[in-house]
């Protein structure tokens, strides 16, 4: 459980807040309908005496977009981003953040011109050797297309909902931090017993396996493909001199960063902006090509046929085109590729010779747990184990020879239930159990993390406070929405 808070402690709470800078990747899509009466044009919403522009809009959807195309790694497409309501979420948020600036502007609150220079300088994303450097920072902004004063404008936002929720920083007690540390660090003593299936003590046959797959055919569908045409662009083999090649790592360095953010040296850089610069020499001749293709004066060099868990190409291009659609040049394996999505075939039901493998494996999953689980109702009836002593939701050593994953996952169900016995099927195994005594306050633990306890509990306090106020705020500012969604 420590370790759980710990990675995921700036995740407990529900901020409405958008970072600052909205490195756009999603593009700017089609926003839906907007009420352009002379007085709204520039604006997707009013609330109280401040609005949210267009360009606030754009910037948060598309922060938002990269946010969960990330989680998906890469795979988000527009449709399923309206699928989930995504422009309703950014319009909500914003809406969330706008009635609070109001409440802050209500009571007296400001941000001086002083403060977001402070602020500005010294943000380590536009520092070279721990020094601002306004070089970078005009650099990083113009090549994720942000307006310095944009930047700034939501950077005094930001700095406005620091003030008020410094206000509203409620101090933790002894007595919250017991009652957590109660329900964290609670101690149950077990015993255990593991039951396992012989090899072949669950069996299936053809009828089985058919029958299975009768029912569950809506499960078993074809990948989705693409066949696509490809004129695979020649690269040019222009050899740069160290001079050329660091005058244009000097122009692009905010591009060539590590993992942590840290600018690479030129050194380290040099490979990547040898690829690069050439790549930037040969687009003419690919935009070329392109024309050339899409004219039919020049064919195919290649035909393949893709599917969209495919890594190599770009799919987020090729999910969004249409049939027949030649995409302009795209890089694949850093060189230049123009593709025109030829055919594309939509998932449609196997044949059971297609999916009698896959059947086969469900079938048997299903029927082992089935087996595995009356077994463990009942060992439950009639319950004897072994005594492993005292465990708690962060104990680390292993359970019935489960990796320390796995014998998490089982504590984890342990406390997270009310019965005195229980079981947990984990894999192939059944972990029967029965807690014999209970300890409630680990004073120790309690010691060693109140920190990381008072700060949970804060965050939790923090956010209680946020709905509740924003729910008392929607109520005494208009809200006038003027996008309509799509």
């Amino acid at each position: 459980m420590i370790t759980w808070m710990q990675r995921h402690k700036k995740y407990l709470v529900i901020t409405i807040w958008i970072s600052t800078i909205a490195f756009v990747g999603a593009g700017f899509v089609g926003w839906g309908a907007y009420d352009l009466n002379h007085d709204r044009a520039a604006s997707v919403a009013k609330v109280g005496k401040r609005t949210i522009s267009v360009q606030e809009f754009q910037s948060a959807y598309a922060s938002h977009y990269n946010f969960y195309n990330n989680l998906l790694q890469g795979q988000l497409t527009q449709e399923q981003a309206e699928q989930m309501g995504l422009d309703k979420i950014v319009m909500n948020s914003l809406v969330n953040k706008t009635l609070l600036l109001n409440y802050a502007d209500d009571i007296g609150l400001q941000v001086s011109k002083a403060e977001v220079i402070e602020n500005l300088t010294n943000n380590p994303n536009f520092q070279e050797n721990g020094v601002f450097s306004k070089e970078l920072y005009y650099s990083l902004l113009k090549a994720n297309r942000i307006n310095p004063n944009d930047y700034e404008t939501e950077l005094g936002k930001e700095i406005l909902h620091t003030k008020l929720e410094t206000l509203f920083n409620l101090p933790t007690s002894q007595a919250e931090i017991e009652i957590f540390a109660s329900a964290f660090f609670m101690e149950d003593r077990l015993a255990i017993s593991t039951l396992s299936l012989d090899a072949n003590e669950v069996t299936s046959n053809e009828d089985s396996i058919k029958t299975y797959w009768e029912k569950n055919k809506a499960n078993y569908l074809t990948k989705k493909s693409y066949t696509l045409e490809l004129l695979n662009v020649p690269a040019s083999e222009a050899n740069f001199d160290t001079k050329t090649l660091e005058a244009f790592y000097a122009e692009e360095k905010h591009n060539y960063q590590h993992a942590d953010g840290k600018i690479m040296s030129f050194e380290e850089a040099k490979a990547k902006v040898a690829i690069d610069l050439r790549l930037k020499n040969d687009k003419k001749n690919a935009l070329e090509s392109f024309l050339a293709f899409k004219k039919g004066d020049v064919n195919a060099t290649q035909s393949k046929v893709i599917y969209d868990d495919d890594t190599l190409f770009p799919m987020d291009k090729i999910q969004t085109a249409s049939k027949d659609e030649i995409l302009k040049p795209l890089i694949v394996n850093d060189n230049y590729v123009v593709i025109k999505v030829k055919e594309i075939k939509f998932p449609e039901p196997m044949s059971y010779e297609e999916a009698k493998k896959e059947a086969s494996r469900d079938l048997l999953t299903e029927l082992r747990y089935e087996a595995l689980e009356k077994k463990a109702k009942a060992k439950v009836e009639q319950f004897t184990g072994n005594d492993i002593g005292f465990v708690s939701r962060d104990s680390v050593k292993s359970i019935a020879g489960l990796n320390e994953a796995k014998s998490a996952e089982f504590l984890s169900y342990v406390f997270d239930n009310t019965t005195k016995k229980g079981y947990k099927i984990i894999d192939d195994k059944a972990i029967v159990y029965e807690i014999l005594e209970q300890k409630l306050l680990n004073t120790d633990k309690v010691k060693q993390y109140v920190s990381l306890l008072s700060d949970n509990i804060s965050q939790i306090k923090q956010k209680e406070l946020n709905q509740n106020l924003i729910k008392k705020l929607a109520e005494t500012y208009k809200v006038e929405q003027y996008y309509k969604g799509k």
